[in-house]
């Protein structure tokens, strides 16, 4: 459950998939559905946490990933 994008900076993404959701993401994950997951998305600069469906790693579009990532940086 790896997985590396690039973002429409050129910047390279390494995602993984958190074993737990961080309590501070639960309230938010219970109100999505019940197969929600969160990953660490990592730049080596800037770190993403986001909740996303399961099977993210293997059917989210890497265009769906980078702009989950970018509007976590935008509402950071």
């Amino acid at each position: 459950m790896l997985r590396t994008v690039q973002d429409q900076k050129g910047m390279t993404w390494i995602c993984l998939e958190l074993p737990e959701v961080p309590v501070e993401r639960r309230e938010a994950a219970a109100a999505m559905s019940a197969d929600t997951v969160a990953i660490e998305c990592n730049s080596g600069a800037e770190r993403v946490i986001a909740l996303v469906p399961n099977g993210w790693d293997d059917d989210m579009p890497d265009s769906q990933l980078a702009g989950i990532i970018s509007a976590h940086l935008s509402s950071g």
